[in-house]
């Protein structure tokens, strides 16, 4: 007898092949400057260390945290990093980021 089971992918989780994709909504602010977050699997709630710098789209590799393959082994836990700006601010966000305007030399489109 074969069965084919088919998993439907949820908000929070993809499957590809055996490896589970979810996304981290990050701030800006967390995403300069790193940050320790929890964040759940499949069967556990863990902390993940969100490195300074981190790129909106980039990804971070949790090993042996996806899927099990059937042969004792498991995917991985893929976290793809997504930064999210506020919509609205408070007159106090404006202008802190509106100083960090004035003092940075980044510029994303140099880059």
């Amino acid at each position: 007898m074969l069965i084919k089971i088919n998993i439907e992918n949820n908000k929070k989780f993809k499957l590809q092949g055996c490896d589970i994709i979810t996304d981290i909504y990050v701030s800006p602010w967390e995403a300069a400057l790193g940050k320790s977050i929890n964040i759940d699997s499949m069967e556990e709630n863990f902390t993940l260390d969100i490195p300074a710098g981190i790129q909106s789209g980039e990804q971070i590799v949790i090993p042996d945290k996806g899927y099990k393959d059937g042969q004792g082994g498991r995917g991985n836990l893929i976290a793809e990093i997504k930064t999210v700006v506020p919509k609205q601010l408070t007159d106090e966000e404006k202008n802190l980021f509106k100083k960090l305007q004035e003092v940075s030399n980044f510029n994303p489109r140099n880059e």
